[in-house]
This record gives structure tokens, C-alpha cells and sequence, in this order.
């Protein structure tokens, strides 16, 4: 479904990603791991086309999405939840969920299929987004990324700063997207939570993939030298 091959990123001069090549296969979960500075979520804005990658080729769905605007990523099919919610504070839920819409009416049937998956948003449906709690801002990032009916969820540290309630109900979400036959690919920093959910596991460090594994193969000790200080 997702495959990064050999991806070089910079900020302006800085050289942040060095050859980062991993894919995300049809019916996976995906967890990309890391301490905080090591490129994670800046290989998750070359995906999107926010950073595009300076080297290298990224495909979605066998299309070259390498040097694609971020809108045209994203109408392929690729829902992004990016770091801090990013929801626009002063409109409603309901305004919020609308927002991905290019044409025509809001579907009354896709409204009450995400409410399916977050009943208490239609419980705020008119509150404004800024006003809800921290969990509850991010069942709104969430819900508005699957208004676009993605092929593929990336999340970039859907838990932080989250109550232990709210780090279960995203673990719940993102299984039950993945069941649905929602690809996911899931940067996290808490390694139990990433555990919970993937079935294969990437670790970063300096911009560089270091260790790639299966679940049931990992080596504690190797994901511990990477992700402890």
C-alpha cells in the first residue's frame, strides 16, 4: 500500500532524513518508533508532501507520490492526524467534520458512521472544537481524517498527552480501523501503546531506520537501546 524507498529530507540545509526506506503492506498496522528529534514526523510529512523528500521515491497504491502537492496526496486516499490535534478551535464538531468535503453536501450516513466509532462527539456536535478535552480533540482529528475515507491513517503520536482512558480508546479506534480494511501507519514514542496495535514495528534514530521486526520476533533489548536516553 505505502512504500518510502531510500527518502533523503532536509530543512533547508540540515539533512534530516538519510535514506529512510520501510512500507506499510495491505491489512497492516504499522508503528514507526523513536525518541523525540530523530525524524519520525519529519518522514511523515514527506509521505504527505509538507517536507517533500529531496532523494528517493514514495508510492501510494502503486502511484509515485514522491513530488505530489499534499492535496492531491491526500484525495488519493491517505488520512493524516498530524502531532497536536490541529483541529480549527472555533468551529463546532460538526463543522470540523466537514471541512474535508471538496463538493457537494455532507452524507447524513457518513456523519453517523463516524459517530459510530466516537459517540461522544455527537454529543458535542455543536460544541466548538477548542472547548472539548484533549481526548476528545483527538477523536476529532481522527474522525475528520475519515470523512476523507482514507485507504491508509497515519497518526503521529495519537496518545501523547493523553489520560490512560483516552491512550485505550485510541488503541481501540485504530484497531477497529484496521478491521474495517483501514491500512494504518502510527508514529508513537510509548512503546506498550505501538505493542498494542502493530504488527511490525520500525525503529528510527539520527534519520535513519535501525531495527525492523514482526511483533512476536522483536528484541526487547535492541528496542530498548534505541528508545531509552
Amino acid at each position: 500500500m505505502l512504500k518510502v524507498d531510500n527518502i533523503h529530507t532536509f530543512y533547508g540545509k540540515s539533512h534530516v532524513l538519510h535514506g529512510v526506506t520501510m512500507e506499510v503492506k495491505k491489512g497492516e498496522v504499522v508503528g514507526l518508533l523513536g525518541r523525540n528529534g530523530v525524524g519520525k514526523t519529519t518522514t511523515l510529512r514527506s509521505i504527505m508532501g509538507l517536507t517533500p523528500a529531496k532523494q528517493g521515491k514514495i508510492e501510494f497504491d502503486g502511484v509515485d507520490i514522491t513530488h505530489l502537492k499534499t492535496y492531491k496526496i491526500a484525495r488519493l486516499g491517505i488520512g493524516y492526524v498530524p502531532q497536536g490535534r490541529r483541529i480549527f478551535p472555533l468551529l463546532t464538531v460538526l463543522e470540523n467534520l466537514k471541512t474535508p468535503i471538496i463538493k457537494g453536501k455532507v452524507e447524513e450516513k457518513d456523519i453517523n458512521e463516524i459517530f459510530e466509532y466516537f459517540p461522544r462527539l455527537k454529543e458535542r456536535i455543536n460544541q466548538r472544537g477548542g472547548t472539548l478535552s484533549g481526548g476528545e480533540q483527538q477523536m476529532l482529528a481522527v474522525a475528520r481524517a475519515l470523512m476523507g475515507k482514507p485507504k491508509l491513517m497515519i497518526l503521529d503520536e495519537p496518545s501523547e498527552g493523553l489520560q490512560p482512558s483516552m491512550v485505550e480508546m485510541v488503541k481501540e479506534t485504530i484497531i477497529s480501523l484496521n478491521k474495517k480494511g483501514i491500512d494504518v501507519l502510527v508514529v508513537e514514542q510509548n512503546l506498550e501503546s505501538a505493542l498494542d496495535v502493530c504488527q511490525r514495528i520500525y525503529v528510527m534514530e539520527k534519520g535513519v531506520i535501525k531495527y525492523e521486526e514482526k511483533k512476536e520476533n522483536l528484541n526487547k533489548d535492541i528496542l530498548m537501546r534505541y528508545l531509552t536516553v
